[in-house]
Formats: C-alpha cells, sequence, structure tokens
C-alpha cells in the first residue's frame, strides 16, 4: 500500500491531486503494480512544485522506493529518486542516483537532465557545462533549453539565456502550466536585460494561461518595486505567498512591507518565513544557503556565518560564496567577504544580488569606485530586486565620495 498522503483539498480538486487519487486506489486494488507506485512518486513531486507542500517528500519517497522494488531493471525509479534529493537539495545523493539511472539507460535524457542539475548545484561547473551543450545539442526540448538557458545565465550571457527560453516557449504540444513556467522565466531575463515592458508582457501571458502561476505575480511584484509601486507590489507578493507559500516569496513581500515603514508588518512576515523554513527543515530539505541569506539580513550575523560555512563546504557554487561573503560582511570581516564575492562572479553573472553585495563589501573596504559599479549594475539589471536591498544600494551610492 503507498503511504498516506496528507490532505490539503482546497475547493476544487486539481488534475494532479485527481491522478493522486486514482493512482492510490489503482495501487490499492493491485499493491503489485509498479508502474502505478512510479506514477505516483512523479506525480507527488508535482504536487509538491505547484504547492510547496513539503509534507508530500516522504510519500513520494515511498512510492519510487517501492516502484523500484517492483521494477528492480528499470532505471525510472532512480530518475524519480534524484529529482527528489534535487528538491531536497542533497545533491550529491542526487548526483548518485542521476548517475546510476544514466549507466542503467545511457540514452536517458532524463537522468542526464539530474545528473546536470546536481553538477550545478555542487558547482562543478566545467563539467555541468559540457554536460548541458551535449544536451542541448541531442534534443532541443523544454528540458535541455531550460537547462541550456540556466548555464548561460550563471555565465552572464543573458541575452543567450534569454533566447534559449523564447526557443522553449515556441516548442509545440507544451501543457498550460510548462508554458507559463517557461513564460516566467522569460520574463525574468527580459527583466534583468532592461526591458520591464516585455516581462510584464511574459508574465501576464503567463497569468492568462494559468491564474494562480505563484512565480509569475512574484515577477510583477519585482517589477513593481523596481517603478517604486510599493502598494502594487504587496498585493502581488500577497497573492503569490498565499498560492505558494514559499519563504522567497514571503520575504519579498516582508521586505516590501518594510520599505514601506511597516517595521511591524515585515516582523510577522520574517517570522512566518523562518517558521516556512522549519517546516522544510523538518521535511528533510536542507536550505542552509537560503537561510543564512535571512538571518544575514533580517536576523543573526552569527548564525547566518555559521549556516554560510556549512552550505559552503557541502557545495562550493557561486551562490554559497555570496552568502558566506553576506555573512561575512555583515559580521565585520569585510577581507575575507571580498575573497569570497569575487568567488561569487567568477562565472561571469550579472544577477542583481550578487552585485549588489559585492559593492557593498566594496564600499565598506573604501573601494568606491569598485563598489559604485557594482551597485550601479545591481540597480541598473533590477532596480526591484529587493526592496530593501534596492534602498540600500541606493543609499550606499548617495555616500560615496563623487567620482573623479
Amino acid at each position: 500500500m503507498p503511504e498516506a498522503v496528507p490532505s490539503r483539498a482546497p475547493a476544487s480538486e486539481s488534475p494532479t491531486q485527481a491522478l493522486i487519487k486514482f493512482l492510490i486506489e489503482r495501487i490499492a486494488a493491485d499493491p503489485t503494480d509498479g508502474e502505478a507506485q512510479l506514477e505516483l512518486g512523479f506525480a507527488l513531486v508535482q504536487r509538491i512544485r505547484e504547492t510547496a507542500d513539503t509534507s508530500l517528500y516522504a510519500p513520494a519517497e515511498a512510492a519510487f522506493a517501492e516502484a523500484s522494488r517492483l521494477l528492480p531493471a528499470d532505471p525510472r525509479p532512480l530518475i524519480g529518486i534524484g529529482g527528489l534529493r534535487l528538491g531536497r537539495h542533497e545533491f550529491a545523493a542526487a548526483l548518485e542516483a542521476g548517475q546510476e539511472a544514466l549507466e542503467a539507460d545511457p540514452t536517458s535524457a532524463s537522468a542526464a537532465n539530474v545528473v546536470v542539475d546536481a553538477l550545478v548545484e555542487l558547482g562543478r561547473y566545467e563539467e555541468a557545462f559540457a554536460a548541458v551543450e551535449a544536451l542541448a545539442a541531442g534534443s532541443a526540448d523544454l528540458s535541455s533549453l531550460a537547462r541550456l538557458s540556466y548555464a548561460r545565465e550563471l555565465q552572464g550571457d543573458l541575452p543567450g539565456a534569454l533566447e534559449a527560453m523564447q526557443r522553449a516557449a515556441a516548442s509545440p504540444g507544451l501543457a498550460a502550466e510548462n508554458t507559463a513556467f517557461v513564460l516566467a522565466i522569460v520574463g525574468q531575463l527580459q527583466r534583468l536585460t532592461g526591458d520591464p515592458d516585455a516581462a510584464r508582457a511574459s508574465y501576464e501571458q503567463a497569468l492568462e494561461l494559468v491564474p494562480d502561476h505563484g512565480p509569475s505575480l512574484a515577477g510583477l511584484g519585482r517589477l513593481a518595486v523596481g517603478d517604486g509601486d510599493l502598494v502594487a507590489a504587496r498585493g502581488f507578493y500577497e497573492r503569490a505567498a498565499a498560492i505558494l507559500p514559499l519563504p522567497e516569496y514571503v520575504i519579498a513581500l516582508g521586505e516590501t512591507l518594510e520599505a514601506a515603514g511597516d517595521t511591524a508588518g515585515a516582523r510577522r512576515q520574517y517570522d512566518l518565513a523562518r517558521a516556512e523554513t522549519e517546516l522544510f527543515r523538518a521535511s528533510g530539505v536542507v536550505v542552509d544557503l537560503e537561510l543564512s541569506l535571512f538571518e544575514a539580513d533580517h536576523g543573526d550575523a552569527a548564525e547566518a556565518l555559521k549556516l554560510a560555512e556549512a552550505a559552503y563546504a557541502a557545495a562550493p557554487t557561486v551562490r554559497a560564496a555570496d552568502a558566506l561573503a553576506w555573512a561575512l560582511h555583515r559580521s565585520g570581516r569585510d577581507a575575507e567577504a571580498w575573497k569570497r564575492a569575487q568567488e561569487a562572479l567568477r562565472l561571469g553573472s550579472r544577477e542583481p544580488l550578487l552585485q549588489y553585495h559585492a559593492g557593498a563589501i566594496a564600499a565598506a573596504l573604501g573601494e568606491s569606485e569598485v563598489a559604485r559599479r557594482h551597485l550601479e549594475a545591481a540597480l541598473a539589471a533590477d532596480p526591484g530586486f529587493s526592496a530593501t536591498g534596492a534602498a540600500d544600494a541606493r543609499a550606499i551610492l548617495e555616500a560615496l565620495p563623487a567620482a573623479p
């Protein structure tokens, strides 16, 4: 029998919920149905993506384990297990599962995707980028194009990243949810390449397809912050967080409230984000990196540093280097922080948060022109990257000595 699935049933049942219900009934009728167990695992993972309900990780893991037992020669349960471990940020274990699946079926693009994602998240970029290019050369489908786009974005090639996702958006036969996913990324890249009007159109197109699409609502929130319309931004973030209760949306809402002067409201959102993060931890999700950035900005600098050091030790990615740089800066260790900030930018990333952190650290070290370059880059790329972060970037810029 499949493990009991926690119920958070809304007024109407989604297609994924209906599929899960059907598969549970199918397994109850025939517990030896390995295909049903496998499909149940993937359906539960899809439901986690749709709802951020981390309590579904345990039944999904149980379904994949049972599918693996019933289908011992089939690599697909391993692919499912690899995807589950990616979702939990257990990247070394995900790589192991993906490689084992790829050994069983060297032609499996799904297994290769798990391997690529794990390599990226472990900071093994040279291997990851080579694998991405091979994937994209072999199959220009949504999965390969999304990974090609992200690889280009990490390396600062935003036009190339946008081109890959626009090709993905033109793929025939995409489900509405997949099209909305692609359009949200297209909008993000359009925003970062300085075209907020095109970004807004992409987000709105996604919402026409999926009216409760959290990433697109959050994207509109960032555009509103960039426009200085904190009231509209608050509305978008509230809707996004209500639909998909991810800490990142709740934190963005809190920062918007803080920038608007509502300190008490912001604190409530930060407390909620911390509670949500603890729920993720309780479900086996590794959140050291995300929690470090949160603590550095809104909590305990010493705790932020401890978490960042753990995240960096586990996977020395550019994001982990950035989190460590920021925690060191918040702890007053700016010389060490600058080394990590440079490491975070080593691939050429133009991500506003990384640029802002580098600029703030350079300013603390008295490197005014370096600080100016990074802070201006952050605000030019996305003036709404964070309501409080953007305000701080502008304040630091105003305090810098005039350029010679």
